[in-house]
């Protein structure tokens, strides 16, 4: 699309592929790398929610009511 790529110098390296990348599997890749952190986050949401603990009640309704043990 748009325009014809232009030539570029040979002995750039960069992490992200340089000019143009294409890395092979970069599906594959990207749904790994997407799982890895859902399941990096929800063991830190599990163990935020077991650690909660609020010395006050809140006066209004929260989120974290739904899954704090607190209110359960």
């Amino acid at each position: 699309g748009g325009t014809p790529r232009k030539p570029y110098p040979k002995y750039v390296w960069s992490p992200a592929g340089g000019w143009w990348g294409q890395p092979k599997q970069w599906k594959r890749n990207t749904l790994i790398v997407g799982a890895g952190i859902t399941a990096v986050m929800a063991f830190v949401f599990k163990k935020s929610a077991e650690l909660e603990k609020r010395t006050l009640y809140p006066r209004v309704w929260i989120p974290s009511m739904i899954w704090a043990k607190q209110f359960k």
